[in-house]
């Protein structure tokens, strides 16, 4: 039975492959572009990209299979994908108007001047040759304002209007042109001239009303928003509008009213009345709201993860568990379960079964970007943050549009001194999320870290007029002091140290505008402040003051007993005086508080290294390995010592190498990898990367080191170099080698 069925089911299979192959490359294509385009229409967006990629290969010179990708594309929000799409397609047939439009609209969406003026050609090229389409002159407009040309895009719109007066998309965008052009009552009359013509247009009114919104015309958006709701009574966005209109005129009780009947609407606005609760402060009933959402609907797993997350709010940790263990129990393969406890494990320290619940997960749901995410959130608290990068783009690559990832990994970008790269990682981002605050806070740090200030000056300026948040703040300080506007930007930091007195950068940009002075006046005002009276420490050891340092380290400890950093600083300073007996004793105290900590058992090493205690400090670097593989400096210092204590060449390679892949500018692994091959023989292979190491630098033992391999390589200026360095640098132990090696040297007759 089991054999006939195998059998009959692969005479079907051949049946149907004798089929496609019999029909024509035409027909082929149609017969995939009508699947795909069923999918499409069915939101079943991975098979209907499938099958356009079908029909492009059974067609490979026609550009619609291409063209529709690039709609799937747009649909689950990946504009990279769709524009790679709509470009080819423009390739094969630049004359395909709709390809054309959709490409231009994407790169307008973008900040590249070579893409928006890109985008312009190709929109003005369609509107010559569709002088009577109005989505040409539309898209051609936007390129305009993106251009910062608001008088060429209102009269492109005009004549948009013109063709097609009732159009809501070319109305708003002469709206945003004429406001552009500081004219607000030309940009008015466009929009009430908009609902005259459609006097039965919610969207119209919801767009006029957000205009006055924009224009601080509470009363007037408050009378379109209402309009557009008695228009179409199950309108979210206009509730959701009134709501915020309200809430932010201090109408609480209305806005409640206005919430609590949007909760109700159909679609994915039930959690916002019990939103709004928790923002007005009633925690209480924030958690009956979300409480009685989880108890409608038990399948609702969005629910019950809002009903976790507010019970860890309030301090409920156990009935958060409870809830989970109840979920699991019923199915063990509950990925948002398994999500859930893995994040309650990250807040508790539990590493490892945090690590078990997502891996648990991603054996069910290998795609799951939410997984990768709360990878990245346990990478961090465990401060791998390369580990932490790799997830955060995993995410990303599985979910285009997800916010968070793609800021989170910016900044991580920020702060590993790779802005550029941060901000072609944010430039991908879907139209929507440009004008989000975290978006451009992210866009701003990187623009400043590259030198841009004016256009991170108006980056600024943008987030600051959606919200005043203290991130935009900074900011705003940051470029006001690189220009030397002190004052400026004095003004701004103190908005941001009233709110966040231990702010890091914030204490950093203080010292920059205030010097010593003003950081020890800021920590006298500050005392009973762990964090401040740290970076006071820190500021005084940069300036050389290490006895006031150690005062300021010794007050951070007595304000907070257990502040780690102060404690830690305190070893340092010891260390770096000599006393390497006080420095292991304090860091041995905070490793008995925290086992196998990566950074103490890091600086654990340095000290047994500085000591001479060789192969203590080898165990306590593996360690650090054992932790964090991907830690370069653990990595580094390990492969040094073995190569230069235990002769273990070939593992002492290894690491090293280790290190050039996982950091290939870092030069001083080229002096690690440049003398395990001055060890192994290999002369001229060594000065290479001696070379490297030693370009821009005068450390003396990479001087050293090279002036022997320039001497073992035969090379004269090794001769130069080491007599060189036995002059300034005569009681390093490589002088001795040194002086060894010169000595063998043949006479010069």
């Amino acid at each position: 039975m089991l054999r006939f069925a195998v059998m009959r089911y692969g005479c079907l299979v051949a049946a149907g492959v004798a089929a496609l192959v019999s029909c024509s490359p035409r027909q082929r294509e149609a017969r995939l572009m009508a699947r795909g385009s069923a999918f499409l229409q069915n939101k079943d967006y991975a098979r209907a990209e499938l099958e356009f990629r079908a029909a492009a290969q059974a067609a490979p010179r026609d550009a619609e299979p291409y063209y529709r990708l690039g709609l799937a594309h747009m649909a689950e929000n990946n504009p990279r994908g769709a524009a790679e799409a709509f470009r080819k397609a423009t390739e094969l047939n630049p004359g395909h108007a709709a390809a054309q439009l959709r490409l231009a609209g994407l790169l307008a969406a973008g900040h590249d001047a070579n893409a928006l003026a890109d985008a312009e050609k190709r929109a003005r090229d369609v509107a010559a040759t569709h002088p009577d389409d109005a989505d040409a002159l539309d898209t051609l407009a936007l390129t305009e304002l993106r251009l910062g040309k608001p008088e060429d895009a209102s009269a492109h719109l005009s004549e948009a209007l013109e063709r097609l007066p009732g159009s809501l998309r070319a109305s708003a965008l002469l709206m945003r042109a004429k406001l552009a052009q500081g004219d607000i009552k030309g940009a008015e009359q466009v929009m009430r001239e908009c609902v005259h013509r459609s006097p039965n247009s919610a969207e119209a009114a919801l767009v006029l009303g957000r205009f006055y919104l924009v224009t601080h015309r509470s009363a007037d958006a408050e009378q379109q928003l209402r309009r557009a709701i008695r228009i179409d009574p199950q309108y979210a966005a206009a509730w959701l509008d009134l709501g915020m209109t309200l809430y932010h005129s201090g109408r609480k009780q209305e806005a409640a009213e206005v919430f609590q009947h949007l909760a109700a609407l159909p679609g994915p606005y039930k959690p916002v009345f019990a939103i709004f609760l928790l923002e007005s402060g009633q925690k209480e009933a924030a958690l009956r709201e979300l409480e009685r959402l989880a108890r409608a609907d038990p399948t609702d797993r969005a629910a019950r993860t809002r009903l976790v997350k507010m019970y860890v709010l309030v301090g409920r940790r156990g009935d958060a568990e409870r809830l989970l263990a109840t979920a699991l129990a019923k199915n063990p393969k509950d990925a948002d379960a398994l999500l859930e406890r893995a994040e309650l494990a990250i807040d508790a320290g539990q590493y490892q079964d945090a690590l078990d619940d997502l891996n648990l997960v991603l054996r069910y749901q290998p795609e799951a970007a939410a997984a990768h995410m709360i990878l990245a959130r346990l990478y961090g608290a465990q401060s791998k943050l390369l580990n932490q990068r790799q997830e955060l783009a995993e995410a990303l690559r599985l979910s285009p549009a997800l916010p968070a990832a793609r800021v989170g990994l910016a900044h991580l970008l920020i702060d590993a001194q790779s802005a550029q790269a941060a901000l072609e990682v944010l430039e991908q981002a879907p139209e929507p999320q440009r004008h989000t605050v975290p978006w451009i806070v992210a866009r701003n740090w990187a623009l400043i870290d590259l030198g841009r200030r004016d256009e991170a000056r108006r980056g600024v300026t943008e987030g600051l007029r959606l919200a005043r948040t203290p991130e935009l703040l900074l900011e705003d300080a940051w470029i006001r002091a690189g220009g030397q506007d002190y004052r400026g930007a004095r003004a701004s930091l103190d908005l941001v140290l009233r709110q966040h007195p231990e702010d890091p950068r914030a204490l950093r940009l203080l010292a920059r505008i205030s010097g010593l002075a003003g950081v020890r006046a800021y920590a006298a005002k500050h005392a009973g402040s762990a964090a401040v009276q740290n970076f006071l420490g820190e500021a005084l050891v940069a300036n050389g003051k290490a006895a006031e340092a150690r005062a300021a380290f010794i007050a951070a400890g007595k304000a907070d007993p257990d502040f780690r950093p102060a404690r830690l600083a305190l070893a340092k300073l010891d260390a770096g005086a000599g006393n390497l007996g006080a420095a292991r004793q304090s860091v041995a105290d905070l490793l008995r508080e925290h086992p196998n900590d990566p950074e103490l058992c890091l600086y654990m090493g340095w000290i047994e290294s500085a000591a001479k205690n060789y192969t203590q400090a080898v165990t306590w670097f593996r360690k650090v390995i054992a932790a964090d593989p991907a830690n370069v400096i653990a990595l580094n210092n390990l492969a040094y010592l073995l190569a230069t204590t235990t002769g273990k060449l070939d593992e002492a390679l290894m690491y090293a190498q280790q290190v050039k892949e996982l950091a290939p500018d870092n030069q001083g692994v080229d002096d690690t990898i440049g003398w395990i091959m001055y060890r192994q023989g290999l002369y001229q292979p060594a000065v290479r990367y001696l070379e490297s190491a030693a370009r821009g630098t005068n450390d003396p033992v990479v001087m050293y080191h090279l002036g022997l391999a320039y001497l073992k390589a035969g090379d004269r200026r090794g001769e130069t170099t080491l007599r060189g360095m036995l002059k300034s640098s005569p009681d390093l132990p490589e002088a001795q080698m040194a002086k060894h090696l010169l000595a063998e040297m043949p006479k010069s007759k």
